[in-house]
């Protein structure tokens, strides 16, 4: 019993000692580490319990600018923008911008966050020169600084500038042998700059100068030769220039290369047709994109076609057998109209839910975001990416 009390004696006294020399010898935190340990603390309490004001006071007058702080200054700043506190995200970036003592490349990071600052409070004329600054005195944030330039151009709707920045973020192609495979990046920046130039195409078209418009198109094809867009302003001019069949074989590039816009170049298609070729050569023509493209809108032209020709038994049967082939909500609505409806109310129920059905399903989906709707954006606005948005294809849509 004696031997375990003596025991327990010495361990008792081994761990105070342990404690007290711990004590005693532990490094001493810096008075200058704990006050600003503490200023930043407090200012994140203030921004957690919705002070922000007294949040961005707390971490301009108390916490210290340095290279060790910048972190913390930028992440306080960047996460009262993300609150919509963008007046106090401002704040805090001057308040850094006005400390020479910064090295220049810090100071850049700074200016690049302010920019952001600025667009998220709508001030663009703001955020463009500090932007343009950046681009001209920073390479490492050149890049973000041309992103943001380009976005500003196109909120503004300043298509030449905007196709300009857009031009420098690529990288230089045209002294090479051969073009080097674009990136991601690369093939986004390609694509709004063919559309950059559409945009610029409508201008002048709605201006008349015809010649003008036809060159931006072609630097639209040229950037993504797959914009549909393009095709079909091309298409609308050689209309307007009476030349039908430059527009036809405009609008067949559009089929045989994006058949699911099939139903978007149907109105073009149609009068281009009305000033070449006659009703046969339609019909002709609408039959073989059906068969190609198995297009809902196509199918349901050449019937409607074959049935003003007298022909509505045969119209019913081509309608009839597309419909089993690749059943759509619009071909369904058809055959069901195409057929006496007066000749039982089960069928006027039908016609009527189809038509119900129809209206509420979206026509178009965005294959980056998901974002869908009944109308066709060339750009769209859930996740501002060009060209992304195309018809839905399936039994509930083309």
């Amino acid at each position: 019993m004696n031997n375990a009390f003596l025991q327990f004696v010495f361990f008792l006294v081994a761990v105070c000692a342990g404690w007290l020399a711990g004590y005693c010898f532990r490094p001493r935190a810096d008075n200058k580490d704990a006050d600003t340990s503490s200023s930043y603390y407090k200012g994140l309490n203030y921004l957690l319990s919705e002070q922000p004001d007294a949040a961005v006071m707390t971490v301009i007058n108390d916490l210290p600018v340095n290279l060790e702080t910048l972190p913390t200054h930028l992440a306080l700043g960047n996460l009262m923008r993300s609150k919509g506190e963008v007046d106090g995200a401002i704040r805090i970036h001057q308040n850094l911008l006005s400390r020479p003592s910064l090295p220049r490349d810090k100071l850049h990071q700074v200016h690049l966050e302010l920019a952001r600052d600025y667009i998220s409070a709508g001030v663009l004329d703001r955020a463009e020169r500090l932007l343009k600054d950046v681009v001209e005195e920073s390479d490492a944030y050149r890049a973000e600084a041309l992103e943001h330039l380009q976005h500003i151009y196109q909120t503004e709707r300043e298509w030449d500038q905007a196709i300009a920045v857009a031009l420098r973020r690529l990288p230089p192609r045209s002294w090479l042998k051969k073009a080097p495979v674009a990136g991601p990046r690369d093939r986004r920046v390609e694509c709004a700059l063919s559309h950059f130039y559409c945009e610029k195409a409508q201008q002048l078209l709605a201006e008349h100068r015809f010649k003008d418009a036809n060159i931006a198109l072609q630097s639209a094809r040229q950037f993504d030769r797959d914009n549909v867009r393009a095709y079909m302003l091309s298409a609308t001019i050689a209309l307007k220039q009476q030349k039908p069949q430059l527009a036809l074989d405009l609008l067949h590039t559009v089929v045989d290369r994006q058949a699911a816009f099939s139903s978007e170049v149907l109105p073009l298609f149609r009068e281009a047709f009305n000033n070449f070729g006659g009703r046969e050569a339609y019909l002709d023509a609408l039959l073989r994109i059906a068969k190609a493209t198995e297009s809902s809108a196509f199918i349901i032209e050449a019937a409607e076609l074959m049935e003003s020709k007298g022909d509505a038994a045969s119209a019913l049967q081509y309608l009839l057998a597309a419909t089993r082939q690749r059943p759509t909500l619009g071909l369904v609505n058809k055959v069901i109209a195409q057929s006496d409806v007066e000749k039982g109310p089960a069928l006027a129920l039908m016609h009527d839910i189809v038509l119900k059905l129809r209206a509420e399903r979206p026509v178009y989906r965005c294959w980056q975001c998901g974002f869908s709707g009944r109308k066709l954006h060339w750009l769209c606005p859930s996740c501002e990416q060009w060209g992304t948005i195309t018809p839905i294809r399936g039994t509930q849509g083309d």
